[in-house]
């Protein structure tokens, strides 16, 4: 089987070697000295799956390279992961705007080099596999006007019952408006990534992560970052048209606005049912407890007759006054267990309840 092909591009010998050394095992390497060697090689079939791109080189940067890469329709589908000695926001966003799927800060790890470049490839496998389907599904207009989209979006978001399925609906209502997104939803339970374009890419992740507590709209020429509460919505392709982006700009506003909610719902859906749960376990551990005093109970109480009946002999009682003094303990007994009795009906009572809880969330 021909190994997955990456190519290298550097206009440094020493990192170029470090990294056909940490490749050449496990992919076929093919390396490229500045920018412009790149591009030719790109002219050809077959062409890698991966590009490793130095950001700083002579005559042209890796940006430019890569903005070249994706606007060729040949390739403009291949991963471009680039290599930069600086971990800046600004820069990652560089890289995303010039059309990269991921980062590598040196000094490079050889282990997260292989695994990133793993990944990078597995992700284009994917994006391949769905293409055809993406297309149609992009295709697809609804028959309803824009605001129907979003009243139908909210309609369908209370239906959902998971945050996987409310990231899923998210996705599918903004390809409605023809627009590709990404989406990210943060929950009680972690963090669930989605895009138009499974998988999201590393990059757009934790662009979303380091702009989540960031203003409700951030938007930079085609793409806008929607925030609201724990969830976090990237627009990669808003309309030039000012009129039509205003609209769209709304729509994922209330969008984002209503899925929030939704999300905070099924947070506190899932807290309330854990709740549930230990209160019930707890009541099941007050109620074997109570059945042990119940036990205990009985004893003590069976000694005390016991220990009344040996001491008349020295009290120098009456028949009548022992009988007396008997009645009255068995008459306390029976009030006792009668009690016993009627908080076993309550605890009864109760366990119907927490089962019907349960069973509601």
């Amino acid at each position: 089987m021909d190994k997955n092909k990456v190519l290298i591009v550097d206009d440094s010998p020493d990192d170029i070697q470090f990294a056909m050394q940490s490749l050449k095992d496990d992919f076929a390497v093919l390396v490229a000295t500045s920018g412009a060697k790149a591009l030719e090689i790109l002219d050809k079939k077959p062409l890698p799956e991966v590009v490793l791109l130095d950001v700083m080189m002579p005559e042209m940067d890796g940006y430019e390279v890569c903005r070249r890469i994706k606007d060729n329709p040949e390739t403009m589908d291949i991963d471009v992961i680039f290599v930069s000695a600086h971990d800046t926001t600004e820069e990652k966003i560089s890289g995303y705007e010039a059309g990269g799927s991921d980062y590598v800060i040196k000094p490079v790890n050889p282990g997260e080099l292989k695994r990133k470049v793993n990944v990078a490839i597995q992700n284009k496998a994917q994006r391949d596999e769905k293409k055809q389907l993406f297309k149609t599904t992009m295709n697809v207009i609804t028959s309803s006007g824009e605001q129907g989209v979003v009243i139908d979006f909210m309609r369908r978001s209370s239906l959902m019952n998971s945050t996987a399925d409310l990231a899923n609906l998210i996705v599918e209502t903004v390809g409605h408006f023809s627009l590709c997104c990404s989406v990210q939803l943060r929950s009680r339970h972690g963090i669930v990534n989605h895009a138009t374009t499974m998988p999201p890419s590393p990059l757009e992740q934790d662009l979303l992560l380091r702009h989540k507590d960031g203003e409700h709209i951030i938007s930079w020429k085609q793409r806008s970052i929607f925030n609201f509460k724990n969830i976090s919505l990237l627009i990669k392709n808003m309309p030039e048209d000012p009129d039509l982006s205003g609209r769209m700009r709304d729509h994922m506003a209330m969008l984002v606005e209503g899925a929030g909610y939704r999300l905070q719902a099924l947070d506190n859906q899932s807290e309330l049912l854990q709740l549930i749960c230990e209160s019930k376990t707890v009541f099941e551990k007050i109620e074997q407890e109570q059945e042990s005093y119940k036990v205990e109970n009985n004893h003590i109480m069976e000694k005390l007759l016991v220990d009344l009946e040996a001491s008349f002999l020295s009290w120098g009682l009456v028949e009548e006054q022992e009988d007396l003094l008997i009645e009255l303990v068995q008459s306390a007994m029976d009030k006792s267990f009668l009690l016993y009795e009627k908080g076993r009906q309550i605890d009864e009572e109760m366990k119907t309840i927490f089962d019907r809880l349960i069973k509601l969330g």
